[in-house]
């Protein structure tokens, strides 16, 4: 009785949630809408269009990214988004996706409508429905689950969890907005973050703890916008950053980080984009926003989801687990584009180079930020403010 009363809760919830996603049922793929694709610059990857051009042989293992966030962020969830290119194309697997957005509520419901479905595996991403995911593992003990990118910890036998070390390819942005601020004789770098919570501050400790590899008495000016979504909000921050006197931001805050790069653009400065390559992504719908961001600290997303999904396919999943991955076995890094080419000097990239070979190696040994306290990332946080 209690799982019927959840399906029924959820094909209710489901039917609103497809209706703002353009349409289908619970049991079809959710396409963005034609409006969608020109905002994220990303194309439909879920027609099937594309089967007869799969590289592997098709197969009817069948997967769904549950994605709770909204696309359009130009960073982390198009990140998710554009990996299911890969896993089709790769794998020869067919992926349906539910763009779930923000509304907490739906993530239960959400995750019950695809338990019932009878998908081989559902994916996801991020801490925003981890206590959902929890509460649908138990209740549905022979569904598989791997959350792409999270910190949840205790998990059931039917979970498993990819973490990315998000501090080591922050401590390389660190390094570069050192080095920029060098160069323009300068001493004092940004950070705004989406929201103070551990998972961010993980981006900002990594960020100070490079920055002063490169410069030991630099100082970083850092804000929060409150919200992942809230662009409005974003361009505000960077906006009195930028006018204190920074001129390199470091904006992890999701969507709210588009507001950062407007500001960078209005008033000329520079910006290092996170999660996805995010000069890329803007080039083509704002050219002048690209050509001031210098670098992005990415998370290879898709190449995780294609090693996980392929390891679930032959059954050698550490389920019950949570793994650790980074700039060691290609799961974290920076771009390296031609705005980065473009804006770095051959000697600075060749010092990026050094200390990233550094890392991999042991050689340089960085902030351990997993796990860190309240306390210890306020002291960190307030011993370099300007």
């Amino acid at each position: 009785m209690k799982r019927l009363i959840a399906f029924m809760l959820a094909m209710i919830m489901m039917a609103g949630t497809l209706m703002g996603c353009g349409g289908g049922n619970g049991s079809e793929t959710t396409k963005p809408t034609d409006a969608l694709e020109e905002t994220t610059g990303v194309t439909d990857k879920t027609t099937g269009d594309t089967a007869g051009e799969t590289s592997a042989e098709s197969t009817d293992y069948s997967v769904c990214w549950m994605i709770p966030g909204n696309l359009g962020d130009k960073s982390f969830f198009d990140a998710a988004f554009a990996s299911i290119d890969d896993l089709e194309k790769e794998l020869g697997i067919k992926v349906d996706y539910i763009e779930v957005g923000t509304d907490t509520t739906k993530y239960y419901p959400t995750f019950v409508d695809l338990c019932e479905q009878d998908y081989d595996l559902i994916l996801t991403i991020s801490s925003n429905n981890d206590d959902a995911l929890l509460e649908v593992a138990e209740e549905y003990p022979e569904q598989l689950f791997i959350n792409v990118d999270t910190q949840l910890e205790d998990l059931p036998d039917n979970v498993y969890v990819m973490s990315t070390n998000a501090n080591e390819m922050s401590y390389l942005a660190g390094v570069v907005a050192a080095l920029k601020a060098e160069e323009l004789n300068e001493d004092t770098i940004g950070f705004v973050g989406g929201m103070d919570i551990p998972g961010i501050n993980e981006f900002l400790i990594g960020y100070i703890d490079g920055a002063q590899y490169v410069n030991p008495d630099i100082k970083v000016s850092s804000s929060y916008v409150g919200s992942f979504t809230d662009t409005a909000a974003g361009k505000e921050n960077g906006l009195l950053m930028f006018n204190s006197g920074v001129s390199i931001i470091y904006a992890a805050a999701g969507q709210s980080g588009l507001g950062v790069i407007d500001a960078a653009k209005e008033l000329k400065k520079y910006i290092i984009g996170v999660d996805s390559d995010q000069a890329l992504a803007l080039e083509e719908s704002s050219p002048e926003m690209a050509e001031l961001i210098i670098t992005s600290a990415m998370k290879m997303i898709s190449n995780m989801t294609l090693d996980a999904v392929t390891r679930a396919m032959n059954d050698d999943v550490n389920y019950g687990r949570r793994e650790f991955f980074g700039l060691a076995n290609g799961a974290v890094g920076i771009a390296k584009n031609q705005y980065y080419e473009k804006l770095m000097s051959d000697e600075q990239r060749a010092y990026v180079d050094e200390v990233e070979e550094k890392i991999k190696s042991g050689e340089v040994e960085i902030i351990k930020t997993q796990g860190m306290t309240t306390e210890e990332i306020a002291e960190i946080r307030d011993s370099v403010r300007p």
